[in-house]
């Protein structure tokens, strides 16, 4: 963080080199807003880089895009001869402009640019990458984040986010690399990645789900991409196997302001109203509702005369059993699944049922792609799915990141087997908890904002180490895992494990990208009641952790 007199001359020196439609912003500002715009830099997350869209160093503008995009550049120089990049944007607010000085950038730095030049999902980058032989990639997005941030993920040639070794070699050398730079009038233009490419993705997934199995009846789908990028990809996919879609309009139509949802993520309920409101007169079995780069993919279900809303590990879970089932006499030799440590540990119940293994990782998909590309080195082991319990789903190894086209398809197959059956998606859960026990979990997510809110985080985190609840209930603490230390072969990383009797866990970290604290409760029980109970009690507990 810089001092008062840093935050100062940093200002000064923006309003000295910036360009006079920043200046104006800059000069705009109250003594407050310079603060908080200048006292640190963004960095790189579980994410990427991700922030509000605004003048200042801790903001998204094109003078920071130049920065990380330099960084990056040297980075790539430094490994590769004649490196590559490829680079995608959503449709937030300034992401093609951020794209093209990215592209502007890489190519100033001797590193041949391919570009997207529509919006394009995340995955899809993630398979440029691998296809091109680039590397590295860039994709400009915020994800499921309000309208007012954007971002900048950074990709590595195997087509998976920077993972923390990485990423600190790139900032390293991003915070050697200044704002500002002189760009030449005309550099060499970037190539634009050809449509022939995304067919082959939709036909590579559409390939993967058939190979899992045919479809046994047509499911009818309402379809919103969240003003986002999903719309290209997602309902053509879907209609290939034979699906009916409809897509929600006024959803359809990509829009930077998301103007019809206050928050575009598959994790909120309240944006599914809209293709509630089509679903219901339609008769359709199904919503899908994927987030504006789309990675994430979140459902409702029909469920008699009523639509469902399932959670990231619910669909996770269902995920797991329905693949590992599916896939059970023709499994390849040493498979495994993956899920990041917050996500439901139900998944491994499910995976040593059918002689899996089940590798854990930290939070962030980033990690996933990690583990399925050493695996493919070393021969290690046949990768089958990975999910994280915040809307993220892989299935095959075409990409490294989650793929919420693919998770699309899974979904409407799973779908159509049990409508073929007469079950619902509710009774198949339960009929899975039945099998294996209840488990339940609940986020708890704690936002603050600023300088004090950073301080506030570190308090909090500082407690959950050094003296973290000794009991929950009568449920006294078993061990404190601090993921700081590196346990268990994993990357240190900012996380806190509090483990209690009676299948009590309490998960505490702070977000990569965004100023939260996020509470990961975890419980299992014989019953959804007794589960819920134990929800409860650790949910009080986060409240008078919190204060």
């Amino acid at each position: 963080m810089r001092t008062s007199d840093e935050v100062r001359n940093e200002y000064k020196r923006w309003l000295e080199k910036s360009s006079h439609e920043a200046v104006e912003e800059l000069k705009n500002l109250s003594p407050e807003e310079v603060t908080e715009r200048f006292f640190q830099d963004l960095e790189f997350g579980t994410g990427g880089m991700r922030g509000k869209i605004g003048m200042g160093t801790n903001r998204m503008n094109i003078y920071t895009i130049t920065r990380a995009s330099r960084g990056f550049a040297r980075w790539m120089n430094e490994k590769y001869h004649a490196p590559s990049v490829a680079i995608a944007h959503d449709t937030r607010h300034k992401s093609e402009v951020f794209e093209n000085r990215a592209a502007t950038v890489f190519a100033a730095s001797g590193v041949t640019v391919h570009i997207f030049d529509f919006p394009a999902a995340t995955p899809l980058l993630s398979y440029a990458v691998r296809e091109l032989g680039c590397s590295g990639g860039v994709v400009i997005t915020a994800s499921h984040n309000p309208k007012e941030y954007n971002g900048f993920k950074v990709y590595t040639s195997d087509g998976t986010q920077a993972v923390p070794a990485i990423a600190e070699e790139i900032t390293a050398l991003v915070k050697e690399s200044d704002f500002f730079m002189d760009l030449p009038e005309k550099s060499e233009e970037a190539r634009k990645i050809p449509l022939d490419l995304v067919e082959a993705y939709r036909k590579t997934v559409i390939d993967l789900a058939r190979a899992v199995r045919d479809i046994d009846e047509k499911v009818k789908v309402i379809y919103t991409p969240l003003h986002g990028t999903g719309k290209y990809l997602v309902p053509d996919v879907l209609r290939q196997l034979g699906h009916v879609v409809i897509e929600e309009p006024s959803q359809s139509i990509p829009d930077s302001d998301f103007p019809t949802v206050s928050y575009p993520n598959p994790e909120d309920r309240s944006t599914y109203a809209l293709a509630l409101e089509l679903a219901q007169p339609e008769n359709a079995d199904l919503i899908i509702s994927t987030d504006p780069d789309c990675d994430r993919m979140g459902i409702m279900a029909r469920s008699d005369e009523e639509y469902v809303f399932l959670t990231g590990n619910q669909i996770g879970i269902m995920l797991t059993e329905f693949l590992l089932g599916e896939l059970s006499t023709r499994l390849p030799p040493n498979p495994f699944i993956i899920k990041t440590i917050v996500s439901s540990d139900m998944a491994a119940a499910i995976a040593r049922e059918y002689g899996v293994t089940v590798k854990e990782t930290l939070t962030g998909f980033k990690f996933i792609g990690e583990l399925i590309e050493e695996s493919e080195k070393t021969n290690s082991g046949s990768f089958i799915f990975g999910f994280e319990e915040s809307y993220g789903y892989l299935y095959g190894t075409h990409v490294r990141d989650k793929d919420a086209v693919v998770s699309s398809a899974l979904i409407t197959l799973l779908y159509s087997k049990l409508k073929s059956e007469g079950l619902s998606i509710p009774e198949y859960l339960e009929m899975l908890y039945d099998q294996y026990g209840y488990y339940s979990e609940r986020l708890v997510s704690k936002e603050y904002d600023g300088i004090e809110g950073i301080r506030k985080i570190e308090n909090i985190m500082a407690r959950m180490r050094d003296n973290p609840p000794r009991s929950i209930g009568e449920n006294k603490l078993e061990k404190t895992l601090d993921y700081l230390e590196g346990i268990e072969g994993l990357p240190a990383s900012n996380v806190v494990s509090a483990i209690y009797e009676g299948d009590l866990k309490l998960i505490v970290r702070p977000s990569g990208t965004e100023p939260k604290i996020k509470f990961y409760l975890m419980a299992s029980g014989e019953s959804k009641e007794v589960a819920e109970r134990k929800l409860d009690l650790l949910e009080d507990e986060v409240e008078r952790i919190v204060g």
